[in-house]
């Protein structure tokens, strides 16, 4: 009964008027073609901007502007869907009746409506609120092809405001955990890939503050989350088949880029001022106590996430570290106390015994490679980082230990002799704080002891009693070969007191 009020009144004060306005049809092509001449040039104006643009080669937003405008201004899809709803209804006019002319009006209503509201978004576009647009249309993309198109035209742009950076960062940061989360299709994978890459290739573009407090921590969540994969794709069992085979490939290839950003922000904190260095420790801190456990069992074998995204942060640190303006802040500070390489910490934190292993393998390089302009930054890194050991007879110790496989005893002790521009850093000094010369020699006693059970507690086989004895021995038979040469006897008897200062030690 409601119904057919309804129906009755539409009939009697709408259809049945409009039925007798002949001319109605034109009115409303009148009206559809003024929209679409207002339309026209506006759209002639913003396409021939963005041609001029390209043709210029001004790479600001050009291509994402170019992807906006055509399908979240324009809306090509809406807009043509708009034309057939004013229009079509008009070529049928005549033979329409009744309720039928209401739900074409009410077609026709929506067309215009549609028009009008492309109209203003151009007029909001052409007056410069064109961000907004921008963000609405990156958050709503999903096709492949146009992702990495406009992504890449993003990360262009250099000198972004601060405030739409750390927006485009927060958007990308969604559509990566997005392809993520989907990251069983292969197409997903390579996209991811892409994405990463045009990323890292404009990187230092973009300012250290987005980066280190918008982007780092979800590099390093991507960076966990793609190392797992990796390794459960790397077990022989998972590489019999092709498919996962390319899988792998493809886990292994977004890691080393994940690698390169997570290295480029590391290094740009440590150049920069102090807060870059306090925000990049603070993310990266949290991030691996809160990993630190982690491991994977690939082909019988423990693997700890702590020492792969060690080697990539100690590569970088140890590297750039002592170039750093503000590394007496960062030691103090910043650097995690309980990291540093001390018999205290190794009894309860798996990352201080990380980064010594990483450390002593980096010691090894540098010996081994006779890269003379690390020396002295060898002595400080080790200095800060063995903070509790006496850096004079921790030098001898280490070197021994980089020629520990190396020929008979003898042939270790002439090796190490010979070894020139690594012996700097063992007269890197410490800064003592003492009341009187008493109490500065306790200090030294103390340094020397904790050197003596550090040593003990990593390098067991290389500084038994047997090892240590025979090491004395091949030194005292090296006295008459360096008698005459005042620098490689200062070395042989700078060893040979370390030596047998170890000894009385063990023998106590």
């Amino acid at each position: 009964m409601i119904i057919d009020k309804i129906y009755d009144f539409l009939i009697i004060h709408l259809i049945e008027p409009l039925s007798k306005l002949h001319n109605f049809p034109n009115i409303i092509q009148g009206i559809g073609l003024a929209l679409l001449t207002i339309l026209i040039p506006l759209a002639i104006a913003v396409l021939a901007d963005i041609y001029q643009k390209r043709k210029d080669e001004e790479k600001d937003f050009v291509y994402l502007d170019l992807h906006v405008i055509l399908d979240n201004v324009f809306n090509i899809k809406l807009l043509i869907l708009s034309v057939f709803l004013i229009f079509l209804p008009m070529l049928f006019w005549e033979v329409l009746i009744g309720l039928d002319r209401l739900i074409a009006i009410h077609f026709i209503f929506i067309g215009i409506i549609l028009v009008v509201d492309i109209v203003f978004k151009i007029s909001r576009w052409v007056k410069g609120n064109v961000f907004d647009f921008r963000f609405s249309y990156l958050e709503k993309l999903k096709k492949y092809n146009n992702l990495e198109i406009v992504w890449k035209s993003v990360w262009q742009v250099k000198n972004i405001n601060i405030q739409n950076e750390r927006k485009f960062f927060q958007i990308f940061s969604f559509t990566i955990t997005r392809l993520l989360s989907l990251a069983e299709k292969s197409e997903n994978l390579k996209t991811i890939s892409k994405l990463l890459n045009d990323f890292y290739n404009y990187i230092n573009h973009h300012s250290m503050a987005a980066l280190n407090e918008d982007i780092l921590s979800k590099i390093l969540n991507w960076y966990f989350n793609f190392w797992q994969k990796e390794n459960e794709f790397s077990d022989k069992n998972f590489l019999d088949k092709k498919a996962k085979l390319d899988k792998w490939s493809s886990y292994g290839e977004i890691l080393r880029t994940l690698e390169d950003i997570f290295s480029n922000i590391e290094e740009r904190s440590f150049k920069g001022g102090i807060i870059y260095s306090y925000s990049f420790f603070t993310h990266f801190k949290r991030h691996v106590e809160y990993y630190k456990d982690e491991l994977v069992e690939r082909n019988n074998t423990y693997h700890y996430y702590i020492d792969s995204v060690f080697d990539v942060f100690c590569r970088v640190f140890f590297r750039n570290i002592e170039k750093s303006s503000k590394k007496y802040d960062i030691w103090e500070h910043y650097f995690p106390e309980e990291w540093k390489a001390k018999s205290s910490n190794f009894e309860k934190n798996v990352i201080s015994k990380s980064l010594c292993r990483k450390f002593l393998t980096w010691v090894r390089d540098i010996v081994l490679d006779d890269k003379k302009e690390f020396a002295r930054d060898l002595g400080n890194i080790s200095s800060n980082l063995f903070s509790e050991v006496e850096p004079s007879l921790w030098i001898s110790i280490l070197l021994l230990f980089v020629f520990s496989h190396y020929g008979d005893n003898r042939m270790k002790m002439e090796s190490i002799i010979k070894i020139e521009h690594s012996w700097d850093f063992g007269f890197i000094g410490r800064v003592r704080i003492g009341d009187n010369e008493k109490s500065l020699e306790k200090q030294v006693e103390v340094e020397v002891k904790n050197t003596f059970e550090l040593t003990f507690r990593l390098f067991k086989k290389q500084f038994s009693k047997y090892n240590l004895q025979k090491y004395i021995e091949a030194l005292k038979e090296l006295e008459l070969e360096y008698k005459k040469d005042s620098d490689k006897e200062k070395k042989r008897l700078r060893l040979l007191d370390a030596f047998s200062k170890m000894l009385k030690f063990l023998d106590n």
